[in-house]
Order: C-alpha cells, then sequence, then structure tokens
C-alpha cells in the first residue's frame, strides 16, 4: 500500500465524516454510527501514521537535530489537531454543560483545526519526500 494514495483517501473520508457530524450536530440530529466512525476511524489513522513514521525513521537520520526538532513539533502538531482534538469533543460532549450553539462553535473550530492539520500531514510528507529523493541522488 502507497501511503501518499491510500492515506490521504482515508483522511479525506475522516474529514468528510467531521464535516457531516457538524451539520448534523447543528441541526440537532444525532447518529452514533456516525459518532463511532469518527471515533474508529481517528484512532486507526493515527496507529497507521505512528507506523509509517516508525518505518521511515531511518531514511530520515540524515537530516540535522534542528530539521528534526521542527519535524518532530509538525508531527505532534498534526497528530493533536487532526486525530486527538476531535475525538476528545465528541467523547467529552455529553458531559458538558454548556448550549448548544457553544458546542456548535467549538465543534467548527475544532474541524476548521483537523483540517488544517491535514494540510500540515501533506505539506511535511511532501517536505520529507523530497529530503529523501534527494538523501538518495546525493549517495
Amino acid at each position: 500500500m502507497k501511503h501518499g494514495s491510500a492515506f490521504i483517501y482515508f483522511n479525506v473520508a475522516y474529514a468528510i465524516g467531521l464535516i457531516c457530524f457538524l451539520i448534523l450536530y447543528y441541526i440537532y440530529i444525532q447518529i452514533i454510527f456516525l459518532t463511532n466512525f469518527i471515533i474508529i476511524t481517528a484512532i486507526t489513522l493515527l496507529i497507521v501514521k505512528l507506523a509509517y513514521w516508525y518505518s521511515i525513521r531511518k531514511t530520515l537520520q540524515n537530516i540535522n537535530s534542528i530539521d528534526k526538532q521542527k519535524f518532530f513539533l509538525l508531527r505532534i502538531t498534526f497528530c493533536i489537531l487532526t486525530y486527538v482534538t476531535p475525538v476528545y469533543c465528541i467523547i467529552q460532549e455529553p458531559n458538558l454543560v454548556v448550549n448548544h450553539n457553544v458546542s456548535t462553535i467549538t465543534f467548527t473550530i475544532v474541524t476548521i483545526f483537523a483540517i488544517i492539520g491535514i494540510f500540515i500531514e501533506r505539506w511535511l510528507f511532501f517536505i520529507e519526500s523530497q529530503q529523501t529523493v534527494y538523501d538518495s541522488n546525493a549517495k
């Protein structure tokens, strides 16, 4: 399975699920299947992403320490924005004592952050791909 093509489809399905959840939540419709889909998909994508990062760690050893720190910070930001925050908000929503409009605004912000996180991941993937190609051509 190629990471670039397959993983982007799963991320798009995840983003569409978040947007559908937001729209349905706004009009007071709660679908348990969609909630479970988002939670299971986020956990699965996070595990697959961590396994992918573990598999490419040897190819990124040639990068200097400042770039490694930058990549690590971007990876942590990506994971938190894309997978952890939406799941946390969905799980904690029934326990919150706030107005429905406040929850809708919160879900909107979280969905926007998740989409931004997906774009950060794509940008990071392209940078790592260019670095890998550059390193293989230099040898």
